[in-house]
Formats: structure tokens, sequence, C-alpha cells
């Protein structure tokens, strides 16, 4: 009697190692790239106040970036720019942001942050239109971007507070 047997089975496919190794670049390259490409809306023409206070804020996600300039506007708001984290930037006029901050609240919620930029010459009575908005939208995680004293432009610094008197 003649045996019969299993025709040999070969082990066949498709070699995945350089597909896989493929993807894993584009993976990284596309992670580079948009922390790189992240732009938050930023003036480049505001002198930033100093200070020797405050720490860097880690999470710039949900944040809107009110770039607030010491010139006047007819309605006695100063001129302000707005950004975000897609970049884009636009001139705010005063009576609009309520709704501007109100709208961006809307749409994230309590994970809300607003980061003033504010420039040196600001005075109080033109940055205090903008904190009632901010209290009208019902947005309180704020935060003021600041040099550090001697140095370039700092990450936004949090909301400091004054060092006690000796």
């Amino acid at each position: 009697m003649k045996k019969h047997s299993m025709p040999e089975m070969k082990e066949g496919g498709v070699n995945v190692t350089p597909l896989i190794d493929i993807v894993m670049c584009l993976i990284i390259f596309f992670m580079l790239m948009t922390k790189v490409g992240v732009s938050r809306g930023v003036d480049k023409d505001i002198r930033l106040p100093e200070t020797i206070m405050g720490g860097k804020l880690e999470d710039m996600g949900n944040a809107l970036t009110l770039n607030i300039h010491q010139m006047n506007q007819p309605d006695g708001y100063p001129a302000m720019t707005a950004g975000g984290a897609n970049g884009e930037v636009r001139d705010v006029r005063g009576g609009e942001l309520v709704r501007l901050l109100s709208d961006f609240k809307k749409v994230h919620g309590a994970a809300t942050k607003v980061v003033i930029r504010g420039d040196q010459d600001l005075l109080y009575k033109q940055l205090s239109k903008v904190l009632v908005a901010l209290h009208e939208a019902k947005i309180s995680d704020t935060a003021y971007e600041t040099k550090l004293a001697g140095s370039t432009p700092a990450a936004p610094v949090a909301d400091a507070t004054p060092a006690p008197a000796p």
C-alpha cells in the first residue's frame, strides 16, 4: 500500500516589515510637523512687560490669545487681535469681544483658556474693558504673557501674584 503524504505547506505571505517602517516614519514626520506648525496667533509687534515671577503654561490647547495694543479705538476699547491654535489672527472690535469669547467658550467648554498679551504701555482702564468682557463671557481661566526680566519673550505666564512685602 502506498502512503499518501500531504503536500508540503510552504509558509508564504507578504513581508510587511518595509510597510511598518514607512508607516512609522510617516507617524514621526506628522508628529514633528504638527508641533512645528502650531501657531497661537501671536502679534510680534507687542512689547511685553517684564516680570520676575510666574510659570510656563504647558497645555496651550483650547487657548485663545488676545493681543492687546495700547492704541485706543473710538469705542474706548484698546486695539485687539485674537488668535487661536489654528494660527488665524483677526482684528476684534470692542463691541464684539463678548460675543467672540462666548462663542469660543461654547466650542471649547470648561477647558477654555484665554492668554492676554498686553503691550507694556497699556493703561489699566483699557485692559479693564477686556477683563469685564471675560467676566461677562464667564471665562475665568486666564493667563498674562510676559517676558522674564532681562530676557527674550517667555512662554505665557500664569496669573502671577505679587511677592509679599518683607
